[in-house]
């Protein structure tokens, strides 16, 4: 990775006024000098150099670079992992929603007392049609317009009729 975030930095400043400038010594005792007013930009500023590596302070924070990137490089980079960075919040914001609606989506099954007395009530034929194959329970007020799985709210379908129903109130 050619940006890596730098540790344990101290920045001091020494000077006044308009000679001002910031000693920056890194936590391997490397130092360096940095007039005052460049720490004050949002782009990138190289820091100095130690080894094969760079030293750049962008907006308020300190990066190592080892691949001899230019300070537009460096921008670029530290833009690209902004914007990563929120397409994955953002995306993962996404999978919780989606998730949390599904969850919420999944009713509960119609209680076996409650098939059993409509099942009963209903002479265990379709209500619509009198077939006795292919039956199903329905409800007339459906899950998902605040039909709920009391007895008066089911009722024994066909096959057939309950597609013919779909999620009309009937």
């Amino acid at each position: 990775m050619p940006l890596t975030r730098a540790t344990s930095i101290q920045v001091e400043r020494a000077g006044f006024w308009f000679f001002a400038e910031w000693h920056v010594t890194t936590s391997d005792g490397a130092s360096f000098r940095v007039p005052s007013r460049r720490l004050r930009d949002t782009s990138p500023v190289r820091a100095g150099e130690q080894g094969a590596r760079t030293l750049w302070h962008v907006d308020g924070e300190w990066y190592w670079d080892t691949d001899g990137l230019t300070a537009e490089e460096v921008e670029l980079t530290l833009w690209d992992r902004d914007r990563k960075r929120e397409a994955r919040f953002e995306r993962l914001r996404k999978v919780r929603a989606r998730e949390e609606d599904l969850a919420s989506a999944r009713r509960e099954r119609i209680p076996d007392e409650v098939r059993a007395f409509v099942w009963h009530r209903d002479d265990g034929r379709c209500t619509q049609c009198g077939a006795e194959d292919d039956l199903q329970f329905d409800h007339v007020i459906p899950v998902a317009k605040g039909g709920g799985n009391a007895p008066e709210n089911i009722q024994v379908l066909c096959g057939d009729c309950n597609r013919a129903k779909s999620d009309s109130i009937v």
